[in-house]
């Protein structure tokens, strides 16, 4: 079947393309990055409906939550296992280096899954990423004075939290409230949106240069130091990663390792008010 129904959307200085053989509505997360067609997306999507199962040959080299990956020689093969049990054919995700992506959904379940076809699962992000030189780190993100400033850490620590303080206190435009992309370019280490937010509903395309780096933790004062090469092991644990593939792990470890040297990072211990934001503010930019 071809496509009928074709849209383009804008993250971080990357552009996909995606082509589905039906119209759908368009997921928040896709509808506030909508961008203009152009000839040359970085990366495409094709939605393909299987009427038979897909010949998968080979055992999987690793997996994650019900999904298997196998590798074949033209790319990265994502079948969700527990959705292939209960509709005979897969849904699958397939990944190759070229930027020709495709979508596998049952035909027979095409209305049911054409509204929730965009998580399948997350179109395998991480390595989409990875081949542009850029990762997925979890961690809200802020922009101010042409710059971004991430709050990274586990769930919990209040990652949102410190960005909305930035915008209620420092006229700060929060750009995502769960993932951010890093991304190399020229030597430079950019922070940028992305449609991976989690439950903070937020997704802005921007993407500007990398002021600085805080990782949380709660306290009952507000302190702040610099960590230097320590931060590589919490920066890495808060990835997210293909750990079933070698040479993602390596090209991740790469890119930390030169944002280090490039990028300050702070461990920062806060509590949930002004005087952190001014802390944090003053430790990147100076004081007004």
């Amino acid at each position: 079947m071809k496509a009928t129904f074709s849209f383009c959307v804008r993250f971080s200085g990357l552009t996909l393309r995606f082509n589905l053989p039906t119209t759908v509505t368009l997921p928040e997360c896709f509808s506030d990055l909508r961008c203009e067609d152009t000839d040359t997306p970085d990366a495409e999507y094709t939605v393909q409906l299987l009427h038979t199962p897909l010949d998968v040959q080979g055992d999987p080299v690793g997996g994650y939550g019900g999904t298997d990956i196998y590798f074949t020689e033209k790319g990265w093969l994502h079948i969700h296992t527990a959705l292939t049990a209960a509709d005979g054919c897969q849904v699958a995700c397939f990944l190759c280096p070229e930027g020709k992506n495709i979508l596998y959904y049952p035909a027979s379940r095409w209305d049911f899954y054409s509204q929730y076809w965009h998580s399948a699962h997350l179109l395998a992000g991480e390595r989409l990423l990875m081949w542009h030189n850029a990762v997925l780190l979890h961690s809200s993100v802020v922009l101010i004075h042409g710059r971004m400033v991430l709050f990274s850490g586990p769930s919990g620590v209040g990652k949102s939290t410190q960005a909305q303080l930035w915008k209620n206190y420092k006229n700060a435009d929060i750009i995502n409230g769960d993932r951010c992309v890093i991304m190399e370019k020229n030597g430079e280490y950019l922070g940028g949106g992305s449609p991976w937010c989690g439950t903070s509903s937020i997704h802005r395309p921007e993407q500007a240069p990398i002021a600085g780096i805080f990782l949380l933790k709660h306290s009952t004062e507000n302190t702040v130091r610099p960590l230097g090469a320590e931060a590589f092991a919490p920066l890495y644990s808060q990835t997210t990663l293909n750990p079933w593939d070698k040479d993602f792990m390596d090209k991740a470890a790469t890119l930390y390792s030169g944002l280090l040297g490039s990028v300050p990072v702070y461990e920062l211990c806060c509590t949930p008010t002004q005087d952190a934001v001014e802390l944090a503010y003053n430790t990147i930019f100076g004081k007004d």
